[in-house]
């Protein structure tokens, strides 16, 4: 639409030591500028996804996502543009290739960036990484959608996924590969599971089974669901990969409860959370990542 928000997603991604971090940056011949790497949003695609893709594509390096930093704002010839920040880390220690955007790509200290490149926002969005801690987040997901209750026979365990649910899980693949999830976890629940599936083959992951998270196991024994999150939280703390966790909705406030926030809403089928579980006192506030079908 002429005149519509431009929306787009990059990262800091950085390497090295809290005390030693370098930030990886640009140099775009077209604008003769250096700044972080980014680019737009394509319509069908997360922005956790479009950040992971741009950063590839403008310097050769395979990152993985931890924190959502906060956006900036400006205009572009006139039109409104969001860019939405992420803090990552290089999974590569050398650079693959490149998509031509850039024509150099370099490791600077943080101060340096701060000092030296072509934007004040990037320099701001910087700063923000210096306050942050990378930690893996615990994911939280609602199953995606599943028929109708009136309209299933058999057991309410056994529901399956309808159509677009199966399309959902399909879509949580790359959200989920942008963080490197390495745990999965899941009500027994047909629904749930089916929800991880794809992920799980497309990883090589088993889903741990959790009966007690499952709607029928959680009301008839509330305790259950603290012991089954107990269990999980001390997996995510062992793990140097994300944990994701499916759940139902009548389930998830307690789930929420125990990981010390509040969601603030009904998730929809198939939306994730973000969580980062407080090692002394609660959790930061977490962040929503809404279905893309």
């Amino acid at each position: 639409m002429a005149g519509g928000l431009i929306s787009a997603s990059g990262a800091v991604v950085f390497r090295g030591t809290p005390n030693d971090r370098e930030v990886l940056v640009v140099h775009r011949p077209a604008y003769d500028d250096w700044s972080l790497p980014k680019g737009k949003v394509s319509s069908d695609e997360y922005l956790a996804v479009a950040a992971v893709r741009e950063v590839a594509e403008e310097t050769g390096y395979r990152v993985r996502l931890f924190q959502h930093l906060s956006p900036t704002r400006y205009q572009v010839a006139g039109r409104p543009k969001i860019v939405h920040w992420w803090l990552a880390e290089a999974l590569d220690e050398a650079p693959g290739d490149l998509d031509g955007e850039a024509d150099v790509v370099e490791w600077w200290p943080v101060q340096r960036a701060i000092a030296q490149l072509s934007y004040h926002d990037d320099a701001t969005t910087i700063l923000q990484t210096m306050r942050a801690r990378p930690r893996p987040p615990v994911l939280v997901v609602r199953h995606a959608k599943a028929m109708n209750r009136k309209q299933w026979q058999g057991d309410d365990a056994d529901r399956r996924l309808t159509e677009r649910g199966r399309r959902q899980a399909k879509a949580l693949v790359p959200l989920f590969e942008a963080f490197g999830v390495g745990e999965l976890a899941s009500s027994t629940s047909t629904r749930c599971m089916r929800t991880l599936a794809p992920y799980a083959e497309h990883a090589g992951l088993e889903v741990r089974a959790i009966h007690a998270i499952s709607e029928e196991a959680a009301e008839a024994d509330p305790n259950g669901v603290v012991y089954a999150m107990a269990q999980l939280r001390s997996v995510a703390r062992d793990s140097a990969r994300p944990l994701v966790i499916c759940g139902h909705r009548p389930v998830l406030p307690a789930m929420f409860d125990f990981l010390g926030v509040a969601p603030g809403r009904v998730l929809k089928p198939a939306e994730v959370v973000l969580i980062y579980p407080g090692e002394q006192g609660p959790a930061d506030k977490p962040h929503h990542i809404l279905p893309k079908l």
